[in-house]
Formats: structure tokens, C-alpha cells, sequence
């Protein structure tokens, strides 16, 4: 049963208590979602390019031991209309409303909290196209833990369906199942593999640069004044004692980077597929190794434009092609409350999302790449009520929707790998163990508890120690248990866009977020005490080092107080 809505922000969700709602309204800007739209059916010629995958374990679609009335991610204020008072979106809020929002403002601030860095030099990183591997020379540094190969060749077509005969049960002992076995093989047909030797480190400490961010230091910029832009922000987290940056690639069908499956972001000028003449993402990578860091590819997987933007992307690219299809779209894309998503039901969707990391891992001298919490945007039957039809499984929509993640979640780890063996592969879900089945279809337990999944987990655990419902450190030890696989590392994900706030939904911690100047100080070092500790991130980058006037004098005596 849905008891709550959700509100995102940039890429993150909170989900509230509501009185029996199972859906929250998307805001206009793009962002989350959750909507009312029926589907239309599947003609014959259609319904043959469904895919259906493993489904998930009996025992942990049954493993949901918290009860939540919020959820953590900020980002839901850029991504739903708010039907409660709890939040306003990033370019509503002003400054009298931030004392009883869940958010912290978009707006652009000049730093309060400016540190000098000594400049670390990194070996200059190898292009694409080498066949060398450069030493890294820290002695932090880890390679990734596994990865995994797919050697079963491919010959099936887009038009060809799995049926529900051909999928395996995912289970923490699965192996991989026919529709699975798309991403190594297929994929390498396209990219070459990147000899790059990735850059990651076994306390893995990090900040999320979103494209927020980027609405103030990329959007009209020129190459040189993004330059200055980045080096400034990663002099700031290297200067804090952080050493990995989690930076936007694609966060709306979008490319940060040069790109021939994906257009150029609004975030240069405005207007989608409109460059600014220069390759942010190259940029990124050479500020972030020359100063020790490693860099993480951000990328929002399913979420695509508003309806106001989507109708001007070129035809050459699939979402371009797809939304001028009178019969695929509202299949492979579906529109919810005026934002359109990939339909994770058909392979044709998800082979694209998996060629989108193949060309960035093969391309670029990326560490990692990183998919936050952004898997269905509703929990209403008509999204991929054509696909699950033409399935002919005979599971549940839910464990359906389950299988289908599962599915693509291994296909990128698979993409990722195959691109770069030594890239590592992560995910950001919510913090609410419960959320992420019930309103996203997460099966957080498997990717947690078997290999071939992920590298590291980051749950976003946006709560204070005195949340009534889900307190920092119950939460933080619930995800410690769920991870038991030795391949997966724990990272902790932490809410600076909180501080100098009042926490609404937190009951009697309400005002700990505005009482207290050391609550992240707190947390990191409880963080550590886990078992299976890997690192804690930051969300975002702004929130500590560009905030609000209303905030800043907080945000000082919380920075002040963060052990380097």
C-alpha cells in the first residue's frame, strides 16, 4: 500500500507522508515526477520489442524493515510540484520560506566559505585511444573489486520479445539470464575498451556536483571562465580533505559531453543540442586528476525533458526519433505530469541508456560512473501497462518492475566494465529502505547483498540523529547489515543543504539541523564506526560552499567543525 508522496530535487527524492497518496506532482523545470496518464496499447509490430527480466527474490520483496514519512533527497524540490507545505521548488524559495523547507535554494551565491588548497598534480590522464595506463600515484587508490563478462552472443533483434519462459529468478546466488546477456559482448562491437587505470580510493570521500551547479558555472560561460569555474570548486572539496567529485553528465536525456547518442545540455546556453563549443566533461576529468580527485560520471538514467523541450530534439538522436513516432511514443517514452522518462520495459530503452555509459567510460578517463535514485517515476499502472501485457509473465506488476531495474542496473555494471574493467560502477538510492521498494521498484537488498550489480551503494541517509522516524544511526546500521557481499562498499551520503534549517518532517528533531554546528562532524564519525565503512558523500556542493545568505553564518560553523 502507498502512503506517501515524493518530492525530488536534481536528481534526489524525499518522499512524505501523505494520506494515502501514491503519487507527487512533477515540477515544469524537468525535474521528478509522478503523474496520470493513460498508455497506449501495443500494435503487434510493437509489442515483439518488449523485454522482460529476472524477477526479484521472494525474500527480499518481503525485506522491508522500516516504516518512513520522509525521504532523502533534496533534489525533489527541482523535480515535483509540492501539494504539501513541505517544500518549494530550487527557483521559488525565498529566503522567509527556507526555515520550513526540505530544500536549500538554487540560487546563485557568491561563496562564504572560500578555502585555500595546495594543489596536488596528477599525472596527465591517458586519451581514449591509448593502449597505456598511467600509474597512479596515490597509495589510497583501489581498482574496482570485479568485474563481470558476458560471453553469450547476442542475435537477438529490437523487435524480438523475451518472454517470461526466458527470464531467471534473481536471487543473491542468480546467474545471469538470457535477456541479461546483451551488455559485454554487444557493446564492445561499438566502443573500444579504455586502458585507462581508474583512480578510486578505499575511504571513498566525495561531493555531488549537480546541474544546479551548473546553472551558474556553466550556463553562458566560456570555456575559460568554466575552467576557472570547476578548479575553483575542486580546489574547494580537495582543501576540505575529499578526494572524489560525483559530476552531472546527463541529467535530463542530456550530454555534458561530445556525444553522438545523446544532445549537447540546456546547461550551455539554454537550448538543448546547442554546444558551447567546448567538452565540459574533458574539462572536468583533467581538473579533478590534476588535483588527486577521482571523478565519478553522474547520470540521472530514465529522466528525460519537459514536454516543452523534448518536441526540438533532432531526429537523430533516439529520444528525438522516438518522440516523433506516433507508435513509440508513449511507449518507449511516457510522459508523467510534463516530463517524459525511458520505459525500462523494452530492450530498445534500455540498450540505449547501457550505449550511453559504454561511450562515456570508453571515451573519457572517467573513474566511475554513478546513477542516483531516478528508476520509475510513478507507481501507476498505466506507464508500462503495454509492456508488462505483452510480457506474458505471470508476476505481479511490482515484482515485475523489480526485475526490470534488476535488469538494467547489471547491464550497466556490465557496460561499465566492459569499457573499462577498472571504472567502478555505483548507486545512489534513498535512504528509506521502504521507499525503494514500494514507490521505485529498488531492490536495494540484491544489489547489496550479490556481485555484478554495483561496486559501492550510497544511500542517501539525509536525516539528523533525532528524526523520529528514521534516525540517523538506525538507518545507517539497517543499510550495514543489507550489505554483505565483499564486492559492495558502504558509502554514507549526507544532507549539508540541511544545516541552519528546520527539519518539518523530522518530529522531534526538528530543529537539530538549526541548533547544532557540528551534526555532519557527528555523522562522518559515526559513519566510521560501521562494520563495512567505505566513505561518505556530500549533497551538494553548493550547499557548503555557495549558501544561502539566510544560512551561510551556519554553514561556517559547520565547515569549521569537519575533520580534514
Amino acid at each position: 500500500m502507498k502512503d506517501r508522496f515524493g518530492i525530488s530535487l536534481s536528481g534526489r527524492r524525499f518522499f512524505i507522508c501523505g494520506a494515502a497518496f501514491s503519487a507527487a506532482l512533477c515540477l515544469l523545470c524537468g525535474c521528478k515526477d509522478i503523474d496520470s496518464q493513460s498508455g497506449n496499447l501495443v500494435t503487434a509490430a510493437t509489442a515483439s520489442e518488449l523485454v522482460t527480466t529476472a524477477s526479484v527474490s521472494e525474500d527480499t520483496a518481503t525485506a522491508l524493515t522500516e516504516k518512513t514519512t520522509e525521504a532523502p533527497s533534496e533534489d525533489t524540490a527541482a523535480d515535483f510540484t509540492e501539494v504539501s507545505a513541505e517544500e518549494t521548488t530550487e527557483e521559488q524559495t525565498a529566503a522567509s520560506a527556507e526555515a520550513d523547507s526540505e530544500q536549500t535554494t538554487s540560487e546563485e551565491v557568491t561563496s562564504t566559505a572560500e578555502t585555500t588548497v595546495e594543489q596536488t598534480t596528477a599525472k596527465e590522464q591517458t586519451t581514449t585511444e591509448q593502449t597505456t595506463a598511467t600509474e597512479q600515484t596515490t597509495t589510497e587508490q583501489t581498482t574496482t573489486t570485479e568485474q563481470t563478462t558476458t560471453t553469450a552472443e547476442q542475435t537477438t533483434t529490437e523487435t524480438e520479445i523475451t518472454t517470461a519462459a526466458e527470464t531467471t529468478v534473481t536471487s543473491a546466488a542468480e546467474t545471469t539470464s538470457v535477456t541479461e546477456s546483451m551488455a559485454a559482448a554487444e557493446i564492445t562491437e561499438y566502443f573500444q575498451a579504455n586502458r585507462y587505470n581508474a583512480l578510486n580510493f578505499a575511504e571513498q570521500k566525495g561531493f555531488w556536483i549537480s546541474y544546479l551547479e551548473f546553472d551558474h558555472m556553466l550556463k553562458n560561460k566560456s570555456k575559460a571562465e568554466f575552467t576557472a569555474e570547476i578548479e575553483r570548486c575542486f580546489d574547494n572539496v580537495k582543501a576540505l580533505g575529499f578526494n572524489t567529485v560525483y559530476t552531472h553528465v546527463r541529467a535530463f536525456g542530456d550530454a555534458y559531453y561530445d556525444s553522438s547518442l545523446f544532445p549537447a545540455t540546456n546547461r550551455f546556453n539554454g537550448t538543448y543540442g546547442v554546444s558551447g563549443g567546448f567538452d565540459p566533461l574533458k574539462i572536468m576529468i583533467q581538473a579533478a586528476h590534476d588535483r588527486g580527485l577521482s571523478i565519478h560520471a553522474w547520470i540521472n538514467p530514465m529522466r528525460l525533458m519537459s514536454e516543452s523541450d523534448i518536441g526540438s530534439i533532432s531526429t537523430k538522436y533516439k529520444i528525438g526519433e522516438w518522440y516523433a513516432s506516433d507508435t513509440l511514443r508513449g511507449q518507449y517514452i511516457v510522459k508523467v505530469n510534463g516530463t517524459w522518462y525511458l520505459n525500462p520495459g523494452y530492450k530498445a530503452t534500455v540498450q540505449l541508456i547501457a550505449d550511453g555509459v559504454s561511450e562515456i567510460v570508453s571515451n573519457y578517463n572517467v573513474d566511475g560512473v554513478q546513477i542516483d535514485d531516478y528508476f520509475y517515476p510513478t507507481t501507476e499502472a498505466y506507464f508500462d501497462k503495454a509492456a508488462y501485457a505483452a510480457s506474458g509473465t505471470g508476476k505481479g506488476l511490482s515484482e515485475w518492475r523489480m526485475g526490470i531495474i534488476n535488469n538494467m542496473v547489471r547491464q550497466l555494471y556490465s557496460a561499465v566494465k566492459s569499457s573499462n574493467p577498472t571504472a567502478v560502477f555505483g548507486i545512489s538510492p534513498q535512504g528509506s529502505i521502504e521507499n525503494n521498494y514500494n514507490d521505485l521498484y529498488a531492490d536495494v537488498k540484491t544489489w547489496c547483498s550479490s556481485s555484478g550489480y554495483v561496486d559501492y551503494i550510497l544511500p542517501q541517509i539525509y536525516y539528523g540523529f533525532n528524526n523520529s522516524t528514521l534516525p540517523y544511526k538506525d538507518t545507517c546500521l539497517a543499510w550495514s547489515k543489507m550489505v554483505t557481499s565483499p564486492s559492495v562498499k558502504l558509502v554514507i551520503g549526507l544532507a549539508p543543504y540541511k544545516i541552519g534549517t528546520s527539519d518539518n518532517w523530522a518530529g522531534d528533531g526538528k530543529y537539530e539541523w538549526a541548533n547544532s554546528t557540528d551534526t555532519l562532524a557527528r555523522q562522518m564519525s559515526y559513519a566510521q564506526t560501521l562494520s563495512n565503512y567505505g566513505g561518505v558523500a556530500m549533497y551538494r556542493y553548493d550547499s557548503l560552499f555557495a549558501p544561502s545568505n539566510d544560512v551561510a553564518k551556519a554553514v561556517n560553523a559547520e565547515l569549521s567543525n569537519i575533520p580534514r
